[in-house]
């Protein structure tokens, strides 16, 4: 029986996949346990167009000037393409996410995705909040490509989201010479344990005059219907299995406090704010998307300690501004450094991030910055000066969710055009 040429080369294409999976994934096995002993690997649901997707769990120093303080088993996720392929590391911020950044689309490379220190599944087994700082995590990045730069030898690009892109533009500020292009996606460089610029945006900079007023008429009136939502949290608590510990009158006043940093940071629009007839499921609603009740329960407030302990010690956060509203609060003192442990030292050294301010307005090499216009932590955004050859976009009224995509055609081009020339590698448009 004779096989037509299409079934020839069907058949031919699906022997040769399998062969290069195998090779690929025995290859990559050896490799992984000869340059990280003691890594566990677990293999991952199969993702186009990657050959494979695996979950690492590699040891790492808690401390890496004191060997000695012990380690700890640092979740890395790696979708592989092939070994010829370019590379993008990405540095979450947080727990680690299950997805595809816009970079490696564009590049057709292997990720790296690399947990935060602390966060998610990275997490030692005794607690020293101490070691929870940038310079740890920079070297816990360091190590990591180091040892995957001796089986990926193409040329590498670091990006992250949010916290996560602040940090891909400190490691390519810390080591220029170990990425040959940054982006980095909504990335604020706080510069005060509480950066008053964040108010100042949406009390004056971002939206109209109008919009403004309305959103603080819904804060009140919020707080106006305190007792009428508490039935409302009880049942949502119920439903969903979750305490909120801090009291339901917290809950509400912190939720209404967090409501215009929310309302910019997710791009709203002023027409979606209830009025001040709403009906008490119109304004939960309301709440429960734009931030979100959830947010102030055991559960959540848990997960988050990390971040709120490196936001407030380190990092830099933002505050609350109760003016028009200190008449409805019940809570005295609302401040983010409640949500922090308990049993650490929240004193703000932000000596690091003021000197990585300036570092990266005047020195940033081959970084590019994608910010939205309406966002609340694009008030933190860098100022890039003449000195830097890095590229900032500012996607007007873009919010939080801000991407490359979401730009006109020319901007995209400008981006495609500097990666080409810093990675020396085909780029590809974004194809959506």
């Amino acid at each position: 029986m004779k096989l037509s040429l299409n079934w020839m080369l069907l058949l031919w294409a699906i022997l040769f996949s399998d062969n290069v999976f195998a090779s690929d994934s025995t290859v990559l096995y050896k490799q992984l346990n000869k340059f990280f002993p003691g890594i566990q690997i677990v293999s991952m649901p199969s993702q186009q167009p990657f050959v494979l997707v695996w979950k690492l769990m590699i040891p790492q120093y808690l401390h890496h000037e004191d060997t000695s303080v012990g380690k700890f088993m640092q979740q890395v996720f790696v979708y592989h393409r092939g070994f010829k392929k370019p590379n993008v590391m990405v540095t979450e911020g947080y727990e680690i996410k299950d997805r595809v950044y816009e970079p490696t689309l564009m590049l057709d490379a292997n990720q790296i995705s690399i947990e935060y220190r602390f966060f998610g599944e990275s997490v030692p087994s005794k607690m020293d909040w101490s070691l929870l700082n940038h310079h740890q995590a920079m070297e816990d990045y360091k190590k990591i490509q180091d040892a995957l730069r001796k089986i990926y030898k193409k040329c590498w690009l670091v990006t992250g989201i949010s916290k996560g892109g602040t940090t891909a533009a400190l490691y390519s500020l810390t080591y220029p010479t170990s990425v040959q292009a940054t982006m980095a996606y909504v990335a604020p460089f706080p510069v005060a344990q509480e950066d008053s610029r964040t108010i100042e945006h949406y009390k004056m900079k971002v939206g109209t005059p109008d919009c403004r007023r309305k959103i603080q008429q819904f804060q009140r009136t919020l707080l106006m219907h305190r007792e009428a939502l508490k039935p409302k949290l009880m049942e949502l608590a119920k439903s969903e299995q979750v305490q909120f510990t801090i009291g339901l009158d917290q809950v509400i006043d912190y939720a209404s406090v967090e409501y215009p940093f929310s309302f910019w940071q997710w791009g709203f629009g002023c027409n979606t704010i209830p009025g001040e007839r709403a009906s008490i499921d119109e304004i939960f609603e309301h709440i429960e998307e734009v931030v979100d009740f959830n947010y102030y329960d055991d559960k959540t407030i848990l997960q988050l300690l990390p971040a709120y302990y490196q936001f407030l010690t380190e990092y830099g956060y933002y505050g609350f501004d109760t003016t028009g509203l200190s008449d409805l609060l019940v809570t005295s003192h609302l401040s983010n450094l409640n949500f922090c442990p308990k049993d650490a030292d929240l004193s703000y050294h932000g000596e690091y991030m003021q000197s990585m301010r300036h570092h990266a307005e005047h020195m940033s090499h081959n970084i590019i910055y994608i910010y939205g216009g309406a966002d609340t932590w694009t008030s933190c955004a860098v100022d890039l000066k003449p000195t830097s050859n890095a590229i900032k976009l500012v996607l007007y009224q873009g919010g939080h969710r801000t991407r490359l995509r979401d730009f006109q055609e020319h901007d995209r081009n400008t981006v495609y055009k500097a990666l080409r020339k810093w990675m020396k590698a085909k780029v590809d448009p974004l194809p959506y």
